[in-house]
């Protein structure tokens, strides 16, 4: 067993799991649940649509190579979270695996970035089901179907994590199954080579298609990243995996490879499949616009329907990541305890921490009553401020040599030295781009604002701070007798 690096007085992270609030998590999920929930939060489909869609129309043929290049960051990022996960396998996301690598204030300051931008991006994707399943519903009110999604969601992410891993793992099936048959679309109707895709061009204004710069291909390559993102969220069911400390790297690295994959090749298939390139990327809705050329508008309506679907399943897993995001931050103490009592309760019929999931729930809901623009700039950088985050953890934790775990990944140090210059690359480029000030003024207030609550509360509270800084003993005491 490992030794805890936090004092004897402070009691370890197993015991104080059972003190805080009472009762584990049930650990009951193989490594295929745990990939099925992650999948479902990060939603391929949704991203294809939605993300992929909007690339075409701002980076044209520069998506091919700025999601292949996004593609590669990511799966170094990924490497970075599957070490760090393999040596602290807890629940609460960056928030657990930076707080015990880098310490309890950039902890505090990645707790602040996902207790804001979960439940926010929960309303952004509730606000958006409106238009899909508008297709088969007509009149349909954004913001009282987002609220209603959201209930709906929220009271799901309540049942027993294996009742989750089957609702979303059925989604699931049908959003890859609509990938599918998209990348089918494209590839039965090849309209060029691959090789034209090897130049980047996007539409100009005179809707011809000219040579995508430089600026242009790194922000295809951000776009693609945030279509990417949410394979960490298999750290967020740590506690709930079997054998997390030697299976959670898995799950977490097949859960990004396959997300990559799911996302690229319909997207090139599309590229290669569209009648023309200008009016792909001219349309409105670019994917949209080559499902309805191809298919008709009742198959089209049913892929959109299923698009809807897909949504409502990431509202759920993303529900399921947040309520453990708080939980975990409730049981470490880094709240007052009035408030850490509450949130860190455990169903003793469900094993879910029900009470920080109904109160993420309630967040979201709020954020459904929040101008739409302003959701997307309090979320919009808070990705690259996380990946920096943990970028940084993967390349200092080797030098905790008393926390051990059964993953390490290849080439260190190079995966995380890469993802931090990519990340800094992203940074800069945001600098040089006035859109991008709000966005990321609002990132930097909310991490200023949780080195803020270090230095006010934490500090003050040394026993939080020690537990903050406190290990896995083997899985939590939980796995080791089960």
């Amino acid at each position: 067993m490992s030794t805890p690096n936090h004092p004897a007085s402070a009691p370890p992270l197993d015991t104080a799991a059972t003190t805080t609030g009472g009762g584990q998590l049930s650990r009951s999920l193989g490594v295929g649940g745990n990939v099925l929930i992650t999948l479902s939060g990060i939603s391929p489909a949704s991203s294809v649509f939605i993300l992929g869609g909007a690339a075409f129309a701002g980076y044209g043929t520069g998506v091919f190579w700025g999601f292949i290049i996004a593609g590669v960051i990511s799966l170094l990022v990924a490497l970075c979270y599957a070490e760090l996960g393999s040596r602290h396998p807890l629940a609460g996301g960056d928030y657990t695996l930076v707080s015990r690598v880098l310490g309890p204030a950039p902890g505090a300051a990645v707790f602040f970035i996902g207790l804001i931008s979960l439940p926010l991006i929960v309303a952004i994707f509730a606000l958006g089901v409106a238009d899909y399943l508008g297709v088969a519903i007509a009149g349909l009110d954004p913001l009282w179907t987002a609220v209603i999604v959201i209930a709906l969601a929220t009271a799901t992410a309540c049942f027993n994590i294996r009742t989750n891993a089957w609702v979303t793992g059925a989604f699931l099936f049908i959003e890859m199954a609509a990938l599918a048959y998209l990348t089918f679309l494209g590839v039965i109707h090849i309209e060029r080579p691959l090789t034209d895709l090897l130049n980047p061009q996007a539409l100009n204004d005179a809707g011809g298609l000219a040579p995508l710069g430089i600026a242009g291909l790194v922000l295809a390559v951000t776009q693609g990243i945030f279509s990417y993102n949410g394979y960490g969220g298999a750290i967020y069911f740590a506690e709930e995996t079997k054998d997390a400390r030697r299976t959670i790297a898995r799950a977490l690295l097949w859960s990004a490879l396959i997300t990559v994959l799911a996302e690229i090749i319909p997207l090139t298939a599309i590229m290669l499949g569209a009648d023309t390139l200008e009016e792909l990327f001219g349309a409105d809705l670019p994917v949209e616009s080559f499902l309805s050329a191809r298919t008709g508008d009742a198959v089209s309506t049913v892929i959109l329907v299923t698009i809807a679907l897909a949504i409502v399943n990431a509202i759920i897993a993303i529900a399921l990541q947040a309520g453990r995001l708080l939980f975990a931050a409730a049981r470490d103490g880094a709240m007052p305890p009035a408030l850490s009592r509450r949130l860190s309760r455990i169903s003793s019929r469900t094993r879910m921490p029900v009470a920080a999931t109904i109160t993420m729930g309630v967040i979201a809901l709020i954020g459904c009553f929040i101008p739409f623009d302003v959701l997307l700039n309090a979320t919009g950088s808070t990705l690259a401020f996380s990946y920096g985050f943990i970028a940084l953890a993967a390349l200092i934790v080797r030098r905790q040599p008393s926390v051990t775990g059964s993953y390490r990944m290849p080439l260190w140090p190079v995966p995380p030295v890469v993802a931090l210059l990519a990340i800094g690359t992203i940074f800069v480029i945001g600098i040089l781009d006035p859109a991008q000030w709000l966005s990321l003024g609002i990132s930097t207030g909310i991490i200023a604002a949780g080195f803020l609550y270090y230095a006010v509360y934490l500090r003050a509270n040394p026993g939080a701070i020690h537990l903050l800084e406190a290990d896995a003993s083997d899985d939590l005491s939980e796995e080791c007798s089960a």
